[in-house]
């Protein structure tokens, strides 16, 4: 067995899921990074092979059961261990509440954000359990999930199911030392952020105006705070989320009107 850490990351080839990578790597992991775009995560590797960290790389959809269970057997196979999840990937879905959602892209919202965490969890919990390693596991759930409000429809149910998932697999999985929590992102700028929310300006500037700290948050930091919840310093810490949103969930907004024109 290897002495050096092994964390997988789930979607990481690009935004949260990158940052993620490279915060992994610069604490000595090996990182592993997978993402349904194959393409994306080679260079996605490449970028952090180039400075001079120990990384793979996997083709994966996380909705697919029997290829994370390849791709994880693989892991173990070539570096011996493994340590850390940090199971980023999730889609957002679309827009259209109650009244008027369609099933098929609910489906797929919860089929990525919950079930693909869900089997991860179990691909890499067994893992653990098999070594005797007290892993961690690190979630990515939402501010949304916190409250009603006009984000996508399905997207803030599933999120609010990662919650559940989180409490209930920390307390499976306690009694073998194997750590689970959450990170709750805010309004974090990512490229699809970046490309939709964050480009209005008007939105960019009420959604910032909403916070307590009266910004956006870098996707670095919530890298930071899955690499802490991982680390030894979390070490007495397990089901619980932590919200990284500026300050957004603490405070009451008249949410009544969407931002983006929605009506029920």
């Amino acid at each position: 067995m290897s002495d050096g850490k092994v964390a997988i990351i789930t979607g990481a080839a690009q935004g949260i899921g990158f940052a993620g990578a490279r915060r992994f790597a610069e604490g000595g992991y090996t990182v592993i990074l997978t993402d349904q775009h194959g393409r994306a995560v080679q260079r996605a590797a490449t970028e952090l092979r180039e400075a001079g960290y120990t990384v793979a790389d996997y083709e994966l959809d996380v909705t697919d059961f029997q290829r994370g269970q390849e791709v994880v057997a693989d892991v173990v196979a070539k570096y011996g261990r493994v340590d850390a999840l940090f199971n980023n990937a999730g889609i957002t879905g679309h827009r259209p509440t109650v009244l008027n959602f369609d099933p098929e892209q609910i489906k797929q919202a919860t089929e990525v954000n919950l079930w693909g965490s869900l089997y991860m969890i179990q691909h890499v919990a067994r893992v653990f359990v098999e070594q005797g390693i007290p892993g961690a596991i690190v979630n990515v759930s939402s501010f949304v999930a916190s409250f009603a409000e006009w984000s996508p429809f399905g997207y803030g149910i599933s999120k609010s199911a990662v919650d559940g998932l989180t409490r209930t697999a920390a307390f499976h999985l306690g009694k073998y030392g194997i750590r689970v929590n959450s990170v709750a992102p805010g309004c974090t700028k990512t490229e699809m952020a970046i490309k939709y929310d964050y480009s209005d300006p008007e939105i960019r500037r009420i959604q910032a105006e909403r916070t307590v700290l009266n910004r956006w948050i870098e996707p670095e930091e919530i890298a930071d705070a899955a690499f802490f919840l991982a680390s030894d310093q979390a070490s007495a810490i397990t089901g619980v989320k932590l919200p990284v949103d500026a300050g957004y969930t603490i405070t009451k907004e008249n949410n009544t009107v969407s931002l983006y024109g929605e009506t029920d």
